[in-house]
């Protein structure tokens, strides 16, 4: 493992100028450094994304690999103002908007076709874990809309307003949306519970 700290620092700490160095030498594939960036920097951004996605593993491996991809692309850019890891967590945040847009856009098209009459906690709790894993997996069966206003609202903590803004609706839209997602996602958790 390449080491790049500061006396004032543990042994094995990486700074935050040691990381812009760091993901330069990934940038130019030099081993040690890609190590770094897949062993230290990519689980942590797979875990964001991976629970922004309805803990659809082979969704998250896609977002995650488009992340570093991009990530390496625009090394440069990286000023090491924030950890690599929120850095590209940044990046995975708009690879998410993308994927989110996307499946809208399939959604839509799905319906139009159809006759109108889908981390572990750190104290290890089985339970806790096992309840979160549920709602992860019924987030991942809510209508992608519904799915988003979600995950911007509770995940990423924004007002509605924002979300509003990010979605290009209202707020009063959005507030609906809400509603239906939150209701959408108590019947899911309750099928899953029977």
């Amino acid at each position: 493992m390449v080491v790049v700290g500061s006396p004032d620092q543990p042994e094995g700490a990486v700074t935050r100028d040691g990381e812009a160095w760091l993901l330069g030498r990934a940038a130019r594939g030099e081993p040690e450094a890609v190590r770094w960036l897949l062993d230290e920097v990519a689980p942590v951004v797979y875990g964001f994304v991976f629970a922004r996605v309805g803990a659809s593993q082979a969704v998250a491996e896609d977002l995650l690999q488009e992340t570093l991809l991009e990530a390496v692309r625009s090394a440069a850019n990286f000023r090491g103002e924030a950890a690599a890891s929120t850095w590209m967590c940044s990046i995975a945040r708009r690879r998410l908007a993308r994927y989110y847009e996307a499946e809208r856009r399939a959604e839509v098209a799905r319906s139009a076709l159809r006759v109108e009459g889908a981390t572990a906690p750190a104290d290890g709790a089985p339970e806790l874990f096992e309840r979160q894993d549920a709602v992860v997996r019924a987030l991942g069966r809510l209508p992608a809309l519904q799915r988003q206003v979600l995950v911007l609202k509770y995940l990423e903590e924004m007002s509605v307003q924002e979300v509003a803004d990010q979605l290009g609706r209202s707020r009063v839209q959005v507030q609906s949306l809400l509603q239906r997602g939150r209701d959408s996602l108590r019947r899911q958790m309750g099928e899953e519970g029977a």
